[in-house]
């Protein structure tokens, strides 16, 4: 079934006026016409079946059923990812979304590739973020869309992570050659989890020094050297399993 996302405000009582870029795909791609029934997320964790009753500049649809999406896992997974060069921390954005990542901060460090100049370019990099964590959303049926954090420095992130309680960080390096996921203690223990991720280069010891004063524990993936945008994939993947939640 058909996906589309409106806003909480374009609702009066079950009828629910799509915006024209979602209308536009549904009357010229899609080619659904009145009666169609299609699925529709306003961004709050609800999910509702409804039937096309007007097709023109803007969709109109009328909702039939409603139901709310529990929490997507028992721990809420928080991604910080070192910003990586050209589509690479695209992708990273569409699986992070589908991996059922809270939320997601890009940042700078020493090594990094990527550049944080959106702001020079009017915030067109963030936007694009947000059509392909919407279009992401669509596709693995996610009622709650990924939160997008402003790109931040590694310092500046270290230095706003508070110490609270059944929250675990995790900082995952290449070099680190004594502890893996399984000498930790039970992931299920905690409610949130954040993960650490550096950008093509690695992280230096400087920068895994000053994450580890700020509450990160240095982990191993395995002894492969994995492309950067892979390792985010396989330690949301493998974190998940062992919080519980696949």
């Amino acid at each position: 079934m058909r996906r589309f996302f409106f806003e909480p405000a374009a609702r009066n009582g079950d009828v629910v006026r799509l915006p024209e870029t979602e209308s536009r795909h549904i009357s010229k791609s899609l080619r659904l016409h009145v009666g169609s029934q299609i699925q529709l997320f306003d961004g709050t964790g609800m999910r509702y079946l409804a039937e096309i009753t007007n097709i023109d500049r803007q969709v109109v649809a009328r909702i039939l059923t409603a139901d709310e999406d529990p929490q997507e896992g028992r721990a809420m997974l928080h991604v910080e990812q070192a910003l990586l060069k050209n589509t690479k921390i695209d992708f990273v954005v569409e699986k992070c979304t589908e991996l059922g990542v809270a939320t997601f901060t890009p940042f700078i460090s020493s090594r990094c590739q990527g550049k944080n100049d959106d702001d020079e370019r009017g915030g067109k990099r963030q936007q694009r973020w947000q059509r392909i964590v919407e279009s992401a959303c669509k596709q693995c049926s996610r009622p709650r869309p990924m939160e997008l954090k402003n790109a931040t420095s590694l310092a500046d992130l270290c230095s706003s992570a508070s110490q609270e309680p059944q929250t675990l960080r995790l900082l995952f390096w290449e070099e680190e050659k004594e502890t893996s996921l399984h000498d930790l203690s039970p992931l299920t223990d905690y409610n949130q989890i954040h993960l650490l991720l550096g950008p093509e280069g690695g992280f230096s010891k400087e920068e895994v020094e000053l994450a580890s004063r700020s509450g990160y524990q240095s982990v191993s993936l395995g002894p492969r050297i994995l492309r950067a945008e892979t390792a985010t994939v396989a330690a949301i993947a493998i974190v998940r399993y062992l919080a519980g939640d696949m």
